[in-house]
């Protein structure tokens, strides 16, 4: 069949399906499986996966569910209507049923968890988890120093992960998870603190800064590339542009207070720290709003932009009820921050995982626990038939992805190609590169 459709139109077919689609026609014949196990083929088709993200219309949630004991992720459609309560549950392949997951982020079609052993309640290994193709997952060994979740972080699904405890010491550890567009892979960077307590103060710090970079399976020890600020506990980060983002503050400072917190940002590409300064308009708010006001700084992906959320609220109230959306309209440019609506929900903002189809914004809640799809222009809002506790939501666009799992000399990799075939027989792979037009149409290039 395929010898009457050239390759370039067989690419451009292939390019439009679903990412466990395209892997299943591996099997039909030896040229088709030579088109989409070629490296340049797979990688543009996660670039065009990855850029058409304006519309979202499907978004991977993960929340933990109080009653079950256990983290459950499902996939939500927007082409349908919300009122429909349309989603689906994805099922776990790597689920045996003896270990805790614990989110450490989504990133370009790609879940990243940290398997925990429930029995002794110490870290196993990061989990790469590929949900568009169902069955692609592989897990990562994490060196020491590891210790043992602390009970509330491990019963209640938070995101982190929190503390840990090692041999009389306390270590905070931080995690975070990115795709870097120059080198089409993925990295996961840790941080993890020790803390040093007297009678009079306690402070960080930094034990370890190590990187995990997908392609190899090779962590590498950057501890000497520590930044002069620390990251907040608990601060959940945002992977944009090639970096990872939290908040931050200076040893020190009152991290509690707003106005000395800094965007913490770690370059993927280049494996440096560096800072984002937050927006003035942050800095006024924080003020006008007064000691009276409890207030919460976080990081998210809103318009595939990095975004910050100024939770407040009175202190007399139990939950915050309004959040202010800022965007960074230009990468890298303080003065670009804008800001661009509040969110005011009477049932208690919870945490605000990103937006998805015609602008609405998925928003968890306090005092019911449920997750709403809310349009902050109509200020609309409507109830998903998920529940969680609010600030344990985890979400994002979700992306078709052809990132596969592979060994490379006995050691756990994510691949961009494929060596495995369905015919048992080795295919040669065309030395052909595609090219993205500016129409969107992809086209072979001899």
């Amino acid at each position: 069949m395929s010898d009457y459709l050239p390759d370039q139109v067989l690419a451009e077919i292939f390019f439009r399906l679903p990412a466990k689609t395209v892997l299943d026609c591996r099997c039909v014949c030896k040229s088709w499986c030579s088109v989409i196990t070629n490296p340049n083929f797979i990688s543009e088709y996660n670039k065009l996966s990855f850029k058409n993200t304006n519309n979202v219309t499907r978004f991977l949630v993960s929340y933990y569910d109080m009653d079950e004991q256990r983290e459950i992720f499902t996939l939500h459609h927007g082409d349908y209507s919300i009122s429909d309560h349309y989603h689906e549950e994805l099922e776990l392949p790597f689920d045996h049923g003896l270990s805790r997951y614990m989110i450490i982020g989504f990133c370009c079609g790609l879940v990243c968890l940290l398997e925990i052993s429930k029995a002794e309640r110490l870290p196993q290994s990061l989990l790469i988890w590929n949900p568009s193709v169902g069955y692609s997952f592989k897990t990562f060994p994490i060196h020491s120093p590891v210790a043992k979740i602390d009970q509330q972080s491990f019963g209640y699904g938070q995101y982190g992960p929190s503390i840990q405890f090692s041999q009389g010491k306390i270590l905070v550890s931080i995690f975070g998870f990115g795709y870097v567009p120059k080198t089409n892979d993925y990295k996961v960077v840790r941080i993890v603190y020790h803390l040093e307590t007297s009678c009079v103060v306690s402070k960080r710090v930094v034990e370890i800064i190590d990187v995990l970079t997908l392609s190899t399976g090779e962590w590498e020890n950057i501890t000497e590339a520590a930044p002069p600020f620390l990251i907040k506990r608990n601060s959940v980060h945002a992977s944009v542009n090639g970096a990872v983002h939290w908040i931050g503050y200076y040893e020190g400072s009152d991290e509690r207070s707003v106005s000395q917190l800094v965007v913490a940002v770690f370059d993927m590409y280049g494996e440096v720290f560096k800072e984002f300064n937050l927006p003035n308009g942050v800095m006024s708010d924080t003020v006008k709003f007064g000691e009276r006001e409890v207030q919460k700084i976080s990081v998210a992906v809103i318009k595939q932009s990095l975004a910050l959320l100024h939770y407040h609220s009175h202190a007399r109230d139990e939950a915050f009820l309004s959040c202010s959306i800022w965007l960074m309209n230009e990468y890298g440019s303080i003065e670009s921050w804008t800001k661009l609506y509040n969110v005011t929900i009477h049932s208690g903002v919870g945490k605000i995982l990103g937006n998805w189809r015609k602008g609405e914004l998925l928003v968890g809640t306090v005092y019911n626990w449920a997750l709403l799809s809310f349009h902050p222009r109509y200020r609309t809002a409507r109830r998903l038939t998920v529940r969680g506790e609010p600030w344990c939501y985890y979400g994002d666009a979700y992306m078709e992805c052809l990132v596969i799992c592979k060994k490379i000399d006995g050691v756990s990799t994510m691949s961009t190609s494929s060596d495995e075939t369905t015919t048992g027989q080795e295919l040669e792979t065309e030395s052909s590169s595609y090219k993205i037009t500016d129409k969107g149409k992809e086209i072979l290039e001899e």
